[in-house]
Order: C-alpha cells, then sequence, then structure tokens
C-alpha cells in the first residue's frame, strides 16, 4: 500500500473553490481553511519472512501531522503495538485526516492512541473529515481511545473494513458528544458517520449515524436514551470458524450492559450505552473476553492505557 492508493480522497488545489481572485466576504473562510492540516498515515502490517521469528514488522509512511509515536512489542514477536500521534491535539474544521491500514496475512498489528481525538468546534461552513481504511487480510485490533465531539463540530467519518478469507479483527469505536464536565453539550454542529465491514467481498454491515446539535436522538428511547457517550465494539473471526451460539450467550451473560447481534457467522457486533469513565472500563473487559476467542491469545493491554 502506498500514499497513493486512490482510496484516499483528491485534494482541491484551490481551497476556496475559486479559480479567480479572492472574494472578499470569504476571506475568513479562505484563512481557515488555509490554516487546515491535511494528514495522512500508511501502515503495512507484514510477517518477516526471515524463519523463524515469525514477526510481524511495521512498514508505515506519513505525510503531515499524523504520525507513528512507537512500535512495541510487549507480547513478543507478534503482535506489533502501533501508537499513533496527531501533534495537532485535536482536529479543526477544514482538518482532514486518513488512516489507511494494510493487515498481511500472517500478521498481527495492534493499533491504540495515547490519549482522546478531540473535533473540535467550527465555521458552519467548514467540515472536518476522517478516513481509516482497513484491508484485513491478518490479525488487526483497533483500539483507539475515545473520541469527543465538541459544540459546534462539523464531522464527517467513514471506517472502511474489508475483510478476506483469513482476516481477523477486534476493534472499537467510542464516541462522547460535548465536554459536560465543563457544562458544554453538544448544542450546535453536526456528526455523520459510516461504518462498512466487507466480507469476501460482500457487504455484511453498514452502520450510518447522523446527529445534529440537541437532536431529539439524545433523549429519544430509541436513540442514545439520555446518553452523550455510546459506542460499538465488532469482532470477526478468520474463516472457516464461526461464532457459536454458546459463545455469544456466554457474552450476553458476562457482559450483559451490551447489546449484542450476530450480523454473519463470522461477525459479532456490541453496542453499548454508559457515563464515559464506565463505558471506557466496559470495553477493555469485553474486549479482554473476545481477545482469546477471536485471536487465540489472552488479553495482554497496551500500556497506554495503564497511564
Amino acid at each position: 500500500m502506498h500514499l497513493g492508493d486512490q482510496r484516499h480522497w483528491s485534494t482541491d488545489p484551490d481551497p476556496t473553490g475559486s479559480s479567480g481572485p479572492l472574494d472578499p466576504s470569504r476571506s475568513t473562510e479562505a484563512e481557515s481553511t488555509l490554516a487546515s492540516w491535511t494528514a495522512r498515515l500508511s501502515l503495512d502490517f507484514n510477517l518477516d519472512p526471515q524463519p523463524p521469528s515469525l514477526k510481524t514488522r511495521l512498514n508505515h509512511q506519513h505525510l503531515g501531522p499524523l504520525r507513528i509515536q512507537k512500535a512495541l512489542y510487549p507480547e513478543g514477536a507478534s503482535p506489533c503495538h502501533a501508537i499513533i500521534v496527531h501533534p495537532p491535539g485535536g482536529i479543526a474544521g477544514g482538518d482532514r485526516l486518513e488512516v489507511l491500514i494494510n493487515s498481511q496475512l500472517g500478521s498481527h498489528g495492534l493499533v491504540t492512541t495515547p490519549s482522546a481525538a478531540k473535533w473540535y468546534g467550527a465555521n458552519a461552513s467548514l467540515e472536518a473529515s476522517q478516513l481509516i481504511d482497513i484491508d484485513l487480510q491478518g490479525a488487526f485490533e483497533w483500539l483507539p481511545q475515545e473520541t469527543i465531539v465538541f459544540n459546534r463540530a462539523r464531522v464527517r467519518s467513514d471506517l472502511d473494513i474489508r475483510v478476506g478469507k483469513h482476516g481477523a479483527m477486534l476493534g472499537w469505536d467510542h464516541l462522547i458528544f460535548g465536554r459536560h464536565a465543563s457544562g458544554e453539550s453538544f448544542a450546535e454542529g453536526h456528526f455523520r458517520q459510516s461504518l462498512k465491514i466487507q466480507i469476501d467481498e460482500q457487504l455484511i454491515w453498514h452502520d450510518r449515524l447522523a446527529l445534529v446539535g440537541d437532536d431529539a436522538l439524545f433523549a429519544s428511547p430509541i436513540g442514545l436514551r439520555g446518553h452523550y457517550t455510546c459506542a460499538t465494539l465488532w469482532a470477526i473471526l478468520p474463516a472457516p470458524e464461526t461464532f457459536s451460539e454458546a459463545t455469544v450467550q456466554a457474552l450476553r451473560e458476562q457482559a450483559a450492559q451490551f447489546a449484542w447481534t450476530l450480523l454473519h457467522p463470522r461477525l459479532l457486533v456490541g453496542r453499548l450505552l454508559a457515563e464515559p469513565r464506565e463505558l471506557k472500563f466496559l470495553l477493555q473487559d469485553a474486549w479482554a473476553q473476545l481477545r482469546p476467542v477471536v485471536l487465540g491469545l489472552p488479553a495482554v493491554a497496551p500500556r497506554l492505557w495503564a497511564t
């Protein structure tokens, strides 16, 4: 996979959208656009071909302020734990982030982040966007810290996962709307998210979330039921393995706060609503229960989770 991969969005060479002189009435928008970041990170997890190491190697390239802080091996030769950092600290209106991940056959990568991602409030004309694209042929874990959506943020987030025959994965998405400890709710703005999983080139799950500031869905019994924090966890088994009814039932009993749904013999999805701190621990507990089942490994938490 290369930075020129066609999966990323094209970049308009003129961020103002104008081929002529700058319209003074649009100067604020143009200045904000010119000050925004475009960042792209390409990660390739592959198996060291030199026997008998069976070590997962990480090759990576970056464009802009999105980088790998360090690759760690706390569990031995595999998996490779990678820490993604975004030096600006948050994502503002007009920023565009892309993370392109290639998980090769036989490899095992784990990606996490050192702190919460933050989508900042912005001018109504500026939308921040993110693409996470995963080509899953090996084993992979996507375990970022929570994402905080500030008031007045305008966000588009896309997560696309293509699963091959031997692909196995544990991943989650953890959202917090507003900064309620500081007295700030998500009263204005919008958040649009798409999460797609294809297995053997068939679209199995396409989940869409669309919320605006003070959306009625925050209080609705068919929405977030008064919560401002939600999470989704997904588990993908390699073929020919499938989730047994006994495994799903055990999860429903041991991680009863989740709503578990078996969407495909290889794909299990859990939904969770809870308070922010409780939600994080519940996610980690569910991951610890699923890791031996999906990846055949005991739960060894990334060191960052203890800090």
